[in-house]
């Protein structure tokens, strides 16, 4: 008896520990952005969205986290064309096996102010175009203080000569050794010139940040990072995402949402009977 108490209480103090050296990873991170001079209310980002796949969610809150996006209007999201496109099997996720949390700063931690929502139908991008468009199952309130769509910039080279600050909102990784952020990072960054790209400066020693992390200034939406210090110019995808999305409401949505059930069904029953003839 005595010789499995000890080992309850070493158990017990290892998970203690454990538990500890999570918190002060947390701490840890937030001590940086404040040295940096990085803002994380969730008011600074209400457009912010975290893409996830469900199955991995399954495990954990946060675990399935893959990109960020932007809500650029009541149910649409943007993010960049990788975000949605399985490497291992070479081809784009089926919308079923997508979420989107909205409203949350925390990562890990679901809030009493954020949504989860499913997706009903993605648009993938034409060859020349990089980003792509997700639809969601339901409208976001108009109400909801802490979630609301950002404008979509139509004239790149225009704000560009505006003094106004440019912003990025992401996730990702921090420090050396590549520890996941919990909460989300608002980092103030300068413009760099690279010819026909959008590119920015910021310290990428310090922060791997997401795909599809938004690049913002005059609460409009500039850019989604595609690599690096690269940014997607949204200005240039403008009359592609408004000829998909209609008005932005899940009125389009639905639509989509129900032929996408339809056309995934067909394809679970052909794939049923190809097994069954086999």
């Amino acid at each position: 008896m005595q010789l499995n108490d000890q080992i309850k209480r070493i158990l017990k103090i290892l998970i203690f520990a454990f538990l500890c050296a999570e918190m002060q990873t947390t701490y840890t991170h937030s001590e940086v952005a404040k040295k940096r001079r990085i803002g994380s209310s969730a008011s600074a980002a209400p457009y912010q969205a975290s893409i996830r796949l469900l199955d991995q969610e399954l495990d954990y809150f946060g675990k399935g986290h893959i990109c960020s996006g932007a809500l650029v209007a009541p149910s649409v999201v943007l993010t960049v064309a990788q975000c949605v496109y399985d490497q291992d099997n070479m081809r784009f996720y089926h919308p079923a096996e997508l979420r989107v949390v909205l409203g949350s700063t925390q990562r890990f931690s679901p809030t009493a102010h954020g949504q989860v929502l499913g997706v009903t139908h993605v648009h993938k991008p034409p060859k020349q175009l990089s980003l792509a468009i997700l639809m969601l199952e339901q409208d976001v309130s108009a109400h909801l203080t802490r979630i609301q769509p950002i404008a979509l910039s139509v004239n790149t080279a225009q704000l560009e000569m505006t003094s106004e600050p440019w912003h990025i909102s992401s996730w990702g990784l921090a420090g050396e050794d590549g520890h996941e952020v919990h909460e989300l990072l608002r980092l103030c960054v300068k413009r760099s010139p690279c010819g026909q790209q959008l590119c920015v400066k910021y310290d990428e020693q310090a922060y791997e940040l997401d795909a599809g992390a938004p690049l913002t200034t005059a609460n409009q939406l500039l850019g989604l990072r595609s690599q690096s210090s690269v940014f997607v110019d949204v200005a240039s995808h403008v009359d592609w995402i408004r000829s998909q999305i209609g008005d932005g409401s899940n009125q389009n949505s639905s639509i989509w949402g129900i032929l996408g059930l339809l056309a995934f069904t067909l394809y679970v029953i052909k794939c049923s009977c190809k097994r069954l003839n086999v």
